[in-house]
């Protein structure tokens, strides 16, 4: 009996130091092993997303078609201009430390408007002419946190509708309106130069803000070659949004 307790308690001593060995060896192997550290992406500041919104005067050159479809211009000659906004999203990468590209997706709107004023009678309209457009520039920078860049690209726009919203006064006081749309009856494509300059405010969570002036000068006309005039848009404003650095 004796013998056995003796065997017993040996056995446990053993298998208890047995223990202590392993277990201290896993501590051993754990502390060697290196520890990976979990690290946040930082951003390069190389690539932007953006979104803006766009405030323009716009209006046109309008001019006779040569040859056999040309009309007078008539009252169109006193047409002027009309405020119109637009808005798109787009994406800006560096391709080298004081350039950068730009180009994405906007709906683009450009047009005049006509005022008559007479004895008792009064005629106004505001013609819009909707784009599809797809901006692409290229942007010279100067800069970090406040970014400064001048750009200069193209704008192919594909035609999507056409509205003229009119108002009227006769000389017995009646009032009315009318609103006109199509989607044909124009030139399905169009294409514009673009000339920027602009400023960015870089913050250190990856978010900024920009401003940035521009012109669009439409390059071919907003009418068919059988219209009787040529419609050139030409639009002056302002873009501004948000950056998100990537």
């Amino acid at each position: 009996m004796i013998r056995f307790i003796l065997v017993a308690v040996g056995l446990m001593f053993i298998f208890r130091s047995s223990a202590q060995v392993v277990i201290g060896g896993d501590e051993e192997k754990s502390a060697d092993k290196p520890v990976k550290e979990r690290k946040e992406k930082v951003s390069d500041g190389k690539t932007a997303v953006y979104l803006m919104t766009n405030w323009s005067l716009t209006n046109r050159t309008l001019t006779e078609n040569e040859g056999l479809y040309a009309e007078p211009l008539g009252k169109r000659a006193d047409e002027t201009s009309l405020n119109t906004w637009s808005f798109g999203i787009g994406l800006r990468n560096t391709i080298h430390a004081n350039v950068f590209w730009d180009g994405g997706i906007s709906f683009y709107r450009n047009g005049e408007s006509y005022l008559f004023n007479g004895q008792d009678t009064m005629f106004a309209y505001q013609t819009y002419y909707n784009y599809i457009a797809m901006p692409l520039r290229i942007n010279a920078v100067v800069g970090k946190d406040f970014q400064w860049n001048a750009g200069i690209g193209i704008v192919p726009q594909m035609f999507t509708s056409y509205r003229q919203e009119q108002q009227w006064e006769t000389t017995t006081d009646s009032k009315g309106d009318e609103t006109i749309k199509t989607k044909s009856g124009y030139n399905s494509f169009a294409i514009s130069a673009i000339f920027n300059v602009g400023l960015t405010m870089n913050f250190s969570n990856g978010w900024g803000l920009f401003v940035s002036p521009e012109a669009r000068l439409q390059l071919n006309s907003t009418y068919r070659e059988i219209d009787p005039y040529v419609h050139k848009g030409r639009m002056f404003g302002v873009s501004f949004g948000l950056v998100r650095n990537l």
